[in-house]
């Protein structure tokens, strides 16, 4: 994608998200550290920050295969590379109980309109997830939503998905 359609759309998707009432009404965000060529959620992180938001990001522990949330005041010092070269806080930031979570924006490659989605094959989100209450939602431009996608019966969807088009209830939402 040219990089001046991806500044747009990425504007867009933002706008919708940082206008949603449940974005702006949750106290605590867990928000993946963007890379490659994702929508850049550092903007989210600092956007969340400035409202006085707790802002905690993912830490993966590929030696206890999971992934744990980590609160973080400063996106500029609190975050270091980690594993696959992704940003992940610093060891000094405190651990979160996921259950005080109100909002995760998960990651993902492509989704369904039911939510589900194809992430880097980890599984790290998707075990993370089955624990949860929080209400999830996804960021993707609207070229990445597919019909069907290979479904697995560990995979949780999400409740929510971000477009440049909008903000689209799944089917998988939670009640």
């Amino acid at each position: 994608m040219p990089r001046n359609d991806k500044e747009s759309k990425d504007k867009k998707i933002l706008n919708f998200l940082f206008n949603w009432n449940i974005y702006q009404e949750a106290k605590t965000i867990f928000c993946y550290v963007s890379f490659r060529s994702e929508i850049n959620t550092l903007d989210i992180i600092k956007d969340a920050l400035t409202r006085g938001k707790r802002v905690c990001v993912p830490k993966v522990l590929p030696e206890m295969n999971l992934m744990k949330p980590f609160l973080i005041k400063d996106p500029n010092k609190d975050l270091k590379k980690g594993f696959y070269g992704i940003l992940e806080p610093d060891e000094k930031c405190p651990e979160v109980n996921p259950e005080e979570i109100d909002l995760i924006i998960v990651p993902g490659l492509a989704f369904t309109h039911e939510g589900y989605r194809i992430g880097y094959g980890g599984g790290f989100y998707d075990r993370f997830l089955s624990n949860s209450e929080s209400i999830t939602c996804s960021l993707a431009y609207d070229f990445q939503l597919y019909d069907e996608l290979p479904v697995k019966d560990f995979d949780i969807p999400v409740d929510y998905l971000i477009t440049e088009s909008g903000i689209k209830p799944t089917n998988k939402r939670k009640k």
